[in-house]
């Protein structure tokens, strides 16, 4: 009887160990990187800082999985430095608050006569159905179409060209652009509609799976509003000198003032965040009430009691709506996925704990503009850190689901290539940086800012104002 049980409880640890073992989905294919292609948009091509260069490219979540995984050749289209769209940076200061202004001069495509489609097909300012339509041989008429000239270089969409390579395993990121379009408006009203992005998003594996049977697949979902070129900058005055709110004799906060849309200024609802590429407006005095023209610390701002632009703000209302229109696509991505055994990684989870922090080591990071180390200058996408971790977040769903162990890449050799984001390095002033601070940017910065996710050209203009 002591050996039956005995037996009993090494069959039980050995089923323990066999279920760890195994993979906890039921993926199509396998984790073969033998031929590894990935398609995106602008967080998978390695933008930073308003630029799409050699810099940060080898840094982009695809090429970090690339080389993680052991591909044995992973072609991207390189830029050279300064990029297209040149690198934002903080001018080293010597008076306050930092100063951001893009690099000078431009940059080039360095590898467009590879003979082969690249590997990694990621197009910046791409929407979902970018990826089934367009081939980069399209007139330039958005961000996507003028990548997708020296990226696609009219040898099909990047669904065809993935395909073509006979790939063994395919990683694809997209549909940031499908809610960000609307955030960066302003507005709600310029989202993709959820039959819009399930008829794409469907089509789009439909399309892949039929061309690549036997190819392993992993797919992420989206995060919410909660980057800093959405909610660094409040609708509230902010002391220039402390950089704390302005208060009535009340007590209460001077709400900035904006246009709904009608032509009538209005006090802004409190919760109402100002897009990060408008700070510059409110610095010249755009959405300060009238009744301050007499205080001395707003006296000299020429522009006191103009409203801010509908196009610079977003209402708790107005988020509210893109928060429920991107967990629409989420369960979107999420059952299209689920249906065809394709793993999702969850990106969403990962943002969301970056806005609380997360600890890697003994380093703490989290979404802050500039000190948090995660999010780069253009506040939309991520540092090489952030990326690695992005990267990471997809290495675990492979994993799991695979039954691989592909290890997790580090960042201790990023400390040195994440530039701005150890910021005391850079600056000569004495001065530090503070959470929720206010910053001098420069309009050409501004544009850069907006210039990889789609923004309606009516509205790009109101925020460039």
């Amino acid at each position: 009887m002591m050996r039956i049980k005995s037996l009993s409880r090494i069959a039980a640890v050995l089923a323990v160990v066999l279920l760890v073992a195994l993979p906890t989905f039921a993926a199509r294919g396998t984790a073969d990187f033998t031929r590894f292609v990935a398609l995106g948009d602008s967080y998978g091509a390695g933008v930073e800082s308003g630029s799409l260069n050699v810099n940060h490219q080898p840094f982009s979540w695809p090429a970090i999985i690339a080389r993680q995984a052991g591909a044995p050749d992973f072609q991207q289209p390189l830029v050279s430095f300064p990029g297209i769209g040149a690198e934002l940076q903080i001018v080293d200061i010597l008076s306050f608050p930092p100063n951001i202004q893009p690099a000078p001069g431009g940059g080039q495509p360095i590898n467009s006569s590879l003979p082969r489609p690249f590997n990694n097909l990621s197009i910046p300012g791409a929407q979902v159905g970018d990826l089934t339509t367009l081939t980069g041989k399209e007139p330039v008429t958005s961000t996507a179409s003028a990548f997708a000239q020296f990226i696609l270089r009219g040898r099909g969409t990047e669904v065809q060209q993935a395909v073509a390579q006979n790939p063994t395993f395919i990683a694809l990121w997209i549909g940031g652009n499908d809610v960000l379009g609307g955030a960066l408006a302003g507005t709600p009203k310029t989202l993709t509609s959820v039959d819009s992005f399930r008829t794409a998003y469907t089509k789009m594996l439909d399309q892949l799976i039929a061309g690549a049977p036997n190819a392993g697949i992993i797919v992420g979902n989206l995060p919410t509003v909660s980057i800093p070129i959405l909610s660094t900058v409040p609708a509230l005055l902010i002391n220039p000198v402390t950089q704390q709110p302005v208060l009535l004799p009340n007590g209460a906060p001077i709400q900035l003032l904006g246009d709904p849309g009608d032509g009538n200024p209005v006090s802004l609802p409190l919760g109402t965040t100002v897009l990060l590429p408008c700070a510059a407006q409110i610095s010249t005095g755009v959405g300060i009430p009238a009744f301050l023209k007499a205080d001395p610390r707003f006296a000299s701002l020429p522009n006191i009691g103009k409203p801010l632009p509908d196009a610079c703000t977003l209402t708790p209302a107005e988020t509210a709506q893109i928060v429920q229109r991107t967990n629409d696509f989420n369960q979107i991505i999420s059952d299209a996925a689920g249906s065809r055994n394709i793993p999702v990684a969850d990106i969403k989870g990962l943002f969301d704990r970056f806005a609380v922090g997360v600890h890697v080591g003994p380093f703490a990071f989290n979404s802050s503009f500039i000190t948090g180390g995660l999010f780069s200058l253009d506040g939309l996408h991520l540092t090489d850190i952030g990326y690695t971790l992005f990267a990471n977040q997809y290495l675990r769903t492979i994993n799991s689901s695979f039954g691989t162990h592909i290890p997790l890449a580090s960042i201790a050799t990023l400390m040195a290539n994440n530039g701005a984001f150890f910021p005391e390095q850079h600056l000569t002033s004495g001065n530090v940086f503070i959470d929720g601070m206010q910053y001098a940017i420069s309009e050409e910065a501004a544009k850069l800012m907006l210039q990889f996710a789609r923004v309606p050209e009516v509205k790009h203009r109101a925020i460039a104002h």
